[in-house]
């Protein structure tokens, strides 16, 4: 018997408890009630197990506090209905609430909670521990910090020193123990960043030191990522080093957006640029017009040249009809995407506002999107959801 309440969710659990209670415990006749609000109540649910041929009634309250509903409203409803069956006999059993073993259970209910979250954060057992005097270049994945690899993480929980980008997500850096270093070394465009001679000496300045030593990335330390350019000065100074991949932004931002890069029938080649020159940050037309004809092109660091970019595809050929997708800050409850054509999709985006940090995907592929965009629907859906239940 529970209480009752204006949550169907709420009743449904105590008919499946009054369900188990039945199962577990071998009891042919059990019948949910509720108190109030809820049907059947009480006094029908009484009259249920008599009219099933029950003699004596045992009334055993799901987790009512043990107030005036247990000590008052309860005993007279069950005394009132049980006067018309004068020969049945029924007992009301003492609530849950602070029984021992209930108090017990919680404990190790909230011990068990404690242990989840505790490899919610740092994942299942460690597998991995970096070494001293040695530098792990580090892929951290696109953003969400449940897309890191699992020696990612370990490496992080092990570092002495972590030295990270921009678009590191600080959820990210929790892995990193308190009591290490966190150096930001990021780089944003056409704005003041560290410059590259100056990480690469403190790569090498704290590996000497014999610390641990993370370089932790956006996306994947080899693609755009001067990852490599960093590896050749380790390997130049006599440190040793290691590659620890991560998923890049150009796989993982049109998974998150439903856009599969290749699909039979649809696309069977693909090419990831970056939309701009890494010398002077112009536009690097001369590769996309070099690359314009794999089915599917996906361009990195491009939204502030779209309009270039798409203007040199159509001369290069394409179909000004091509559809193409924008997904701003993929993998994140944030996430942000434009679809629209080589034509339209330059005004598109000026339209929505979008900017770096974004992916762009070129090619048919684009319009599976609208059958397969399961991450973002995911979070439309939710907020729907709660939008009904607040106003109920």
């Amino acid at each position: 018997m529970g209480h009752g309440s204006r949550r169907q969710e709420a009743n449904d659990d105590v008919r499946e408890a009054a369900r188990k209670i039945a199962e577990c415990g071998g009891f042919r006749l059990v019948e949910p009630a509720f108190l109030e609000i809820e049907q059947p109540d009480v006094v029908t649910g009484f009259k249920r197990l008599i009219e099933r041929g029950a003699c004596n009634v045992t009334v055993h309250p799901y987790f009512l506090s043990p107030g005036r509903h247990t000590r008052g409203d309860l005993p007279r409803k069950v005394s009132d209905v049980a006067a018309g069956f004068p020969g049945v006999r029924y007992k009301i059993t003492e609530p849950l609430s602070a029984h021992p073993l209930v108090i017990e259970a919680s404990i190790e209910r909230i011990r068990e909670t404690n242990e989840l979250d505790l490899v919610s954060i740092t994942g299942s057992q460690q597998l991995f521990e970096a070494e001293n005097g040695k530098v792990y270049i580090v892929g951290a994945g696109p953003g969400a910090p449940d897309l890191l690899t699992l020696r990612a993480r370990d490496l992080l929980t092990t570092a002495d020193v972590v030295l990270y980008d921009y678009l590191i997500d600080p959820d990210v850096l929790r892995f990193a123990p308190p009591h290490g270093e966190r150096l930001y070394v990021g780089k944003i465009g056409g704005g003041t960043h560290t410059s590259q001679a100056e990480i690469h000496r403190l790569l090498i300045k704290y590996a000497r030191e014999g610390k641990q030593v993370v370089r932790l990335k956006g996306g994947d330390p080899f693609l755009f990522g001067r990852g490599g350019e960093e590896a050749e000065a380790l390997y130049a100074a006599g440190i040793p080093f290691e590659i620890v991949p991560g998923v890049s932004s150009a796989l993982a931002a049109p998974a998150y957006a439903g856009i599969p890069l290749t699909q039979r029938g649809i696309a069977s080649s693909v090419v990831v640029l970056t939309g701009a020159n890494a010398t002077d940050g112009s536009p690097a037309l001369d590769a996309v017009a070099h690359l314009s004809s794999a089915d599917t092109i996906v361009i990195l660091m491009g939204v502030t040249h779209l309009r270039q970019i798409a203007n040199q595809l159509v001369t290069c050929g394409r179909d000004s009809n091509t559809p193409v997708a924008i997904i701003r800050w993929g993998s994140y409850e944030a996430q942000q995407t434009v679809v629209g054509t080589l034509h339209s999709i330059a005004a598109e985006a000026e339209a929505a506002g979008m900017r770096a940090p974004a992916v762009i995907v070129i090619g048919e592929v684009v319009r599976l999107r609208e059958r397969l965009n399961w991450f973002e629907k995911h979070f439309a859906e939710s907020a729907a959801l709660e939008a009904a239940l607040a106003a109920v």
